[in-house]
């Protein structure tokens, strides 16, 4: 159940440092601080096995040799996070992140701004039956929504369901991430029960399968979701496109790939934002914590996605989201969609 958890003890953390107090703090306080840091990131850091560990301690402590509170030293963190290669993590300390910055500009102002609108799952019946959900990422870092959110999109799904559907679009070009469990839930209809991917480690080894089973997402044994199956007459086999872009991250990620290996699916879009790993968290005192990479997604065949997810049909820009009969990644689904019947 640790990615269960993965955000929650970040958040708890978050919360007491906004009420904590600055502690007196000296140069071995910072060190022990960046020690207490480095002795973390090697223990569970996914490219841990890669790092020449005295190397990037020496180099770390050369950097913060004049630090003598943990603001000052947490300005190596950047280069701590490109030296084990985790653009994904990131260290809290109070208000301020820190963490290895190493995306380009997403120009898509189209997609950027519609990110900041559509903030909650939405549903169309478009021309010649063709079900349309669009899926937002989540705030839910404490999985406290799991089951409330996942029932808000089954019941978009089960609300177009009753039209007789030929296909699904399912557009997640807006989702930036969240929890993964509620998505996987609520979407279980159109995936299908069965494995629908998992976590692997530096090694390749499988560190917990994403399970469908009556509708609700299990990894491993462990039952997540806890909802009534209320689609027991659904074809999970209807052809489905899936819109991602360079906003499509983390969360939004994992659930592009939970569609990967179905039967008549396919990615159109952009590639996405490339945070395809499962991310940890690790209280290194009361005033910081770490977040940090620790296992890649796989999909349901066993492909492992260590960077950004690349359509099958790329489209550069031509969103429309007040008018998706003129958006060109729509056309495209619905024009695919109807050479499968």
């Amino acid at each position: 159940m640790k990615k269960v958890l993965v955000t929650f003890s970040i958040v708890l953390l978050y919360i007491s440092l906004l009420n904590a107090q600055t502690p007196t703090q000296t140069i071995d306080s910072a060190k022990i601080f960046l020690n207490k840091s480095l002795e973390t990131i090697q223990l569970n850091a996914i490219n841990r096995d890669s790092v020449d560990w005295p190397d990037l301690k020496k180099n770390v402590f050369e950097k913060a040799a004049k630090a003598k509170t943990y603001k000052e030293a947490a300005k190596v963190f950047p280069y701590i996070f490109e030296q084990i290669g985790d653009h994904h993590g990131a260290l809290k300390l109070g208000k301020d992140t820190y963490y290895w910055n190493t995306s380009e500009p997403y120009l898509n102002e189209t997609v950027k701004q519609a990110v900041k609108v559509h903030t909650k799952v939405s549903m169309q019946l478009l021309k010649g039956n063709i079900g349309y959900i669009l899926l937002p990422g989540n705030s839910d870092f404490s999985g406290q929504q799991i089951d409330t959110d996942a029932k808000e999109i089954r019941a978009a799904i089960n609300a177009l369901n009753e039209k007789k559907i030929k296909g699904w679009i399912l557009d997640l070009r807006v989702n930036t991430g969240g929890s993964m469990y509620q998505m996987l839930a609520g979407l279980a209809p159109l995936l299908g029960d069965g494995k629908i991917g998992s976590f692997i480690n530096q090694h390749q080894k499988n560190d917990g399968n994403w399970i469908l089973r009556k509708g609700n997402i299990y990894l491993d044994s462990t039952q997540v979701a806890k909802l009534i199956d209320q689609s027991p007459s659904f074809n999970s086999k209807l052809p489905l496109a899936v819109l991602i872009s360079g906003m499509t991250a983390s969360s939004g990620e994992v659930t592009a790939i939970s569609t990967i290996g179905r039967k008549k699916t396919i990615l159109i879009g952009e590639h996405s934002a490339g945070y395809t790993t499962a991310n940890e968290g690790f209280k290194i005192n009361r005033y910081a914590g770490l977040n940090l990479a620790v296992d890649y997604d796989a999909d349901r065949n066993g492909k492992i996605y260590k960077n950004f997810l690349t359509p099958t049909i790329s489209i550069q820009g031509g969103d429309n989201f007040n008018d998706i009969y003129l958006d060109k990644k729509v056309i495209s689904a619905v024009d695919w969609i109807n050479k499968q019947r």
